[in-house]
Order: C-alpha cells, then structure tokens, then sequence
C-alpha cells in the first residue's frame, strides 16, 4: 500500500516537473550601443522576427521576455544609424547591438554675394560635434564641396577665404542628405545710404560712383554696398532724376561700416500747351498732375504747372468735347514744355429724308461734302457720327431731285439733325421750253389761216363763183 503512494507521489512530481518546465519563460536582455563612441543609444527599435516589440530606454536596454523554443530573428534599427540583425539562440538572456552610423551628403555650395557667382578653390571645413572629426574639402567650379558625413550628427561648417570675411554656420543633418548655401562678403565691404533731405527718406534708384566708376543704384532701402579699402578718401558723385546731382570726397574710416548720403529735390518751370487737331488752341482745359489740379488753359492753350519735382509725373487733360489724354512729363534741367493734342468727341447727326408730302422716304443715298455715308432705312432716318466742323448733307433717291442742307457741328454739341424734302423729277427744261414753243407756233398758224379765210369771203361778190 506505502508502496503504491509513494509510485503516485514520484509521478505527480514529474508531471508537475514537466508543466513547469513547458511553460517557464526567457528574457532577453537587448543592449544597444553606437559602435564608434561606444555611448548607450536610446530610442532604438526592436523586431523579434519581423514583428515590433518595444524600444531600447535611456540607458539604452530593452528586456524582451518569450517562451520560444527555436532560434529566432533580432533586428534593431534608429534614425541615423544603418540597421542591425542576427540571428538569436532562443535561450540566450543577452544580447549587446553595435549599431553604425548611417552616412549621407553634406553638400556646401558657396557664392559671392556682391556677383551672385559660384565661388571655386574655396576651403570648406566641416568639424562634426559629437565625435569631434574634421574634414576639409575645396569648392570645384561650381562653388560645391561634397562631404560623406554621419546622419545623425550635427556638423560646424567654416568657411574661410582670402579677400572674404570668415563665415561658421551649424547644420544639423537630422538622418538625410543636406544641401547647404552660403553668401561670402567681400573684405572690406562699405555701404552708401542714400536720404531725402527734407524727411530722411531712403531714396531707391539713386546711381553712385565711386572714383569715377559706377558702383549701382541703390535699392529700396536707399543703401547700397560696395568693397573700398578703409582709411583713404574716395570722390563720390550721387544722381537721381528727381534731385540735385551730390559730388563729394567721402572718408572711409578704418573702424566704418556705412556712411549716410543726403540728396536735395531739384525742381524745374513746366509748362503745358494744349490744342485740337486743327492745332488751334483749347482754352478752359482742366489739367491735373499726379492726381491733384493744376488750373485751367487761357485762352491761347497755356497752362504753367510751376516749379515740378524731376522725375516721372502723371499728367491728365480734360475739356468739354474732346476725348481726355494722359501721359507722363519728366522735367529736366534744360526746362519742359508739354504739347497735348486732344482729339474730338464724335458729334452725333440724325438726318431724315421725306418726300414733298412730309412722309418718311427710305432708300435715300445719304453723302456727307459729297462722301457716300449710307442709306435711310424704312422710316428716312440714318444716324452719323463726324467730328465737329461745318458739313454739306445731300440726299439722292432715283425719281427724285437731290435735295441739299449744311450743317455746322459744334465741339461739345450734344447732338443734330437735319431734314432734307426730295421733290419727284418733272420733264426736262428743254423738252417743256420746245413743246410750249411748237404749241405758241401752231396757235399762231392758226390764227393767220382763220385770219386769209375771212378776208376772201368779204371780197368774194354775190352770185360770183369761186375756182
């Protein structure tokens, strides 16, 4: 009986032995590092076969706990870093992950900044901050210097270059390729500012020369920069269209930057003459300039604008009658007159044609100082538009005498007519003149034959016969 007991007690044992030993699990300790400084690396993804299963912590481990019974893939992966794999026995507990810098292109390009060309020979120095490596490469024709650089690394880029300020700029590669442009400044670099006298104004378009030789015109700000060697005196001359031309010896000192240039207005007498098209003058034209009046024409056209600003002004013409003009005046030191040339306001003719009855008569051929300008349609009316001016109408139908009117457009009218009454043609002169002759003759004819046959019946006696 003990004996039997004790049987079972051995087997309940060994199953529970077995159970335990199914089901006990294995953590597997992942540790990753960076291969070349050696520093935990946090952050890292971790795959167990294909399949995501966690990320390394800040100290750079990561515990996967299974209860796989066959070997089994481990890859690891981060940003900047090329990715790891093995292959894992499945009752290892650790594992320690050197991954290797990922590299991309750093690629610094450099221009001048005065000629916005490529600079070449140029020495680039690119000094990583992690691991303190250096290296050094010179600009080819193109301005370009190419770098094969860790892509989790942030770089120090230097630029240093005879006859160019030294320029140091960081650039962090955040895992992917870089392309990088830099300006160099010319050594020695000066900058003009051009000002309005009166308000302090920066003035764009101003030209300056240095020495005699145009350096540019200034930009919107006023200034413009140049290179000139320091601590010597330069003769510089400042023009622009709307102020007084600026010639002076400027000093460049050894510790100056900029120096500030102030340009007087210039103003110049301006005067308009307006006109029509037979040239003759257009008296009370109201002129405006820039948007404001500047008075009105006399009587000969005239019109003084007054002392203009140079430059570019905006110059408008109005008058009754005439079509308005704009255009621009650019006063100039030699003085400016402005000849304006307004043309005419088309003056509108309604011409009606009727017969002796005072009914409208369509089909007229309508001409204007003998121009053929159309036909009257069903209710005798065509409508002209002429320039002002005195004109002859004539209306011409078959069957009809031509009849005739002169008409005087005025500028500015606001519109005439004219009727002209067509009477049907008669007989011709002639033809009426001979028949009224041949009727006179025959009247007389007869007149003399009554007049013979009378006078024998008194000297014919009685009883006496005729032969």
């Amino acid at each position: 009986m003990a004996h039997k007991v004790l049987r079972t007690l051995l087997l309940a044992i060994l199953a529970l032995a077995l159970f335990c030993s199914a089901v006990q699990a294995v953590t597997l300790t992942v540790t990753v590092k960076d291969y070349e400084s050696g520093s935990y690396l946090s952050g890292a993804s971790v795959y167990v076969s294909g399949t995501y299963v966690g990320k390394t912590g800040s100290s750079g481990t990561f515990d996967y706990s299974h209860s796989l019974k066959s070997d089994f893939t481990l890859r690891v992966t981060k940003s900047g870093y090329e990715d790891w794999s093995d292959v894992i026995d499945y009752d290892d507990t650790s594992v320690t992950v050197r991954l290797e810098p990922d590299t991309v292109d750093l690629e610094v390009t450099v221009y001048d900044a005065d000629t916005v060309q490529p600079i070449s020979g140029i020495r680039v120095t690119v000094t990583a901050k992690g691991s303190g490596s250096v290296e050094s490469e010179r600009t080819n024709s193109a301005g370009k210097a190419v770098f094969d650089v860790d892509a989790s690394e942030t770089y120090t880029v230097a630029i240093d270059a005879d006859d160019y300020e030294s320029l140091e700029r960081e650039v962090d590669m955040d895992g992917e390729s870089r392309s990088v442009q830099f300006w160099l400044y010319p050594a020695g670099r000066f900058a003009f500012k051009v000002l309005d006298a009166q308000d302090h104004s920066p003035i764009a378009g101003a030209e300056i020369s240095v020495g005699g030789t145009v350096k540019g015109v200034t930009g919107s700000e006023g200034t413009l920069a140049t290179v000139l060697d320091q601590g010597r005196s330069y003769q510089v001359k400042v023009t622009h269209t709307s102020y007084q031309e600026y010639l002076q010896e400027v000093y460049v000192g050894e510790d100056a930057v900029v120096t500030d240039i102030f340009l007087k207005k210039a103003t110049y007498p301006v005067f308009i003459s307006v006109f029509d098209e037979e040239t003759r003058p257009v008296e009370g034209a109201a002129v405006t300039v820039d948007g404001a009046s500047a008075g009105v024409t006399d009587r000969y056209g005239r019109l003084s604008l007054g002392q203009m600003v140079g430059g570019s002004h905006t110059v408008a013409v109005k008058a009754d009658g005439y079509t308005s003009w704009e255009g621009t005046c650019t006063p100039a030191a030699t003085g400016a007159d402005l000849a304006v040339e307004l043309a005419y306001v088309p003056v509108s003719l309604s011409v009606l044609t009727e017969n002796a009855d005072h009914a409208a008569l369509s089909g007229v051929s309508i001409g204007v100082n003998g121009a053929s300008q159309g036909v009257t349609a069903a209710d005798g009316r065509l409508a002209l538009s002429l320039k002002p001016g005195t004109y002859n109408i004539s209306g011409s139908r078959e069957g009809y005498l031509t009849a005739y009117a002169d008409r005087t457009l005025a500028v500015g009218s606001s519109g005439e007519s004219a009727i002209l009454t067509l009477k049907p043609e008669g007989p011709a002169p002639i033809v009426v003149g001979a028949a009224a002759l041949l009727l006179v003759v025959l009247l007389l004819a007869g007149v003399v034959v009554t007049r013979r046959i009378r006078m024998a019946g008194r000297r014919r006696r009685p009883g006496q016969k005729s032969f």
